[in-house]
């Protein structure tokens, strides 16, 4: 039985909105915590597995595969599946990779950890603005998607000085392990309280889900994809952002807080204070920039190192990271170019 009271309206109640829809967001800040963590770890990890830069970027980077990769399956999945049966397999998967890659002995099954991770997490985004549409009115829509990206901000911001203080004190493993086995404890709140549509709990949706389905029916998903990708723009676009993203998450995601550690001698914490900042206004959808970036960028540290190591770490010159650095402003470049072709469409829809 239906423990919130029915509104005169038929519509649910918004306390019962807030909770289904929170946890997803809940959720979601956890992805982005995951996004930039790396980036405040560097020494810890690149010590406890004994990695160059390369190999650091390319851990850092397994978790930009997945989230990519499953950008278009999670909508398909969000209509075919449903966003509670998503929402909580995703966090179950994400729980048991962040705890993978806390316990892992080596860079392989670390790698595995990261690469669970960033699938996992991907389709929070999609499975949260499908839930705004089901148990919101559609004149809170454009709130609610603010409030979405601000969760992110404040994951980012959580995986800064937070972050670094508690992996100075506690260590890196433990703190990676209580946030996976939190995440597994959200999948069974998503479990329990998240429904699909309000109708699943007696309450009229805000969405019409009969010209939902037909559309789905109506036209193979393969149809779609090449009608979407037969747009130069589309190609354009995808490829623009990734650029202005890209450097963005590459800096404050990976390589910022090494790089003013060793050079301006900054702080770990405040870098990470300084960094978690300009990370946490990125736009989540754009993950191909950093993806590319991050391990490109560590196999040209890697091949401009000198040899100098500190406390098993090592330690790369500030020529080097002029170089690695190189390839941000290159992509920005071609991001740049890559607008300019674009055709402006002010706003009409494209046929």
């Amino acid at each position: 039985m239906n423990s919130f009271p029915l509104k005169s309206n038929g519509y649910p109640p918004a306390l019962l909105s807030w909770w289904v829809w929170g946890l997803g967001a809940v959720f979601y800040c956890y992805g982005f915590f995951q996004r930039v963590a790396p980036g405040v770890l560097t020494d810890q990890l690149m010590a406890d597995f004994q990695m160059g830069a390369t190999a650091l970027g390319n851990l850092s980077a397994f978790y930009f595969y997945s989230y990519v990769a499953m950008q278009i399956p999670t909508g398909i999945l969000a209509d075919f599946w449903g966003p509670r049966k998503l929402l909580t397999t995703g966090a179950i998967v994400a729980g048991l990779g962040s705890i993978i890659f806390a316990l892992a002995p080596t860079p392989l099954f670390a790698n595995m950890g990261r690469l669970l991770i960033g699938g996992a997490v991907a389709v929070a985004w999609v499975v949260m603005l499908k839930l705004a549409t089901h148990w919101f009115a559609p004149n809170r829509f454009a709130m609610i998607t603010g409030l979405a990206l601000f969760c992110g901000v404040i994951g980012a911001v959580c995986a800064g000085v937070p972050l670094r203080m508690l992996a100075d004190n506690f260590g890196w493993r433990p703190v990676m392990t209580v946030s996976g086995a939190f995440t597994l404890g959200i999948s069974v709140a998503i479990w329990i309280v998240v429904r699909d549509d309000p109708s699943e709990k007696g309450f009229k949706s805000y969405a019409r889900i009969k010209h939902m389905k037909q559309n789905i029916r109506g036209k193979a998903i393969s149809e779609g994809l090449k009608s979407v990708f037969r747009h130069k723009n589309i190609l354009l676009l995808t490829l623009a952002p990734g650029g202005i993203v890209g450097p963005v998450l590459a800096f404050a995601g990976l390589w910022g807080v090494p790089f003013f550690t060793t050079h301006y001698h900054f702080s770990a914490s405040l870098s990470a204070a300084l960094l978690s900042a300009v990370s946490g206004i990125c736009n989540m959808g754009i993950m191909m920039g950093p993806m590319l970036l991050q391990p490109a960028m560590g196999w040209i540290l890697d091949r401009h190192w000198t040899g100098l190591m500190e406390n098993g770490i090592r330690i790369y010159e500030l020529e080097a990271y002029r170089w690695a650095f190189t390839l941000m402003l290159g992509w920005a470049v071609i991001s740049c170019i890559s607008l300019m072709l674009t055709r402006e469409t002010a706003c009409r829809q494209m046929t």
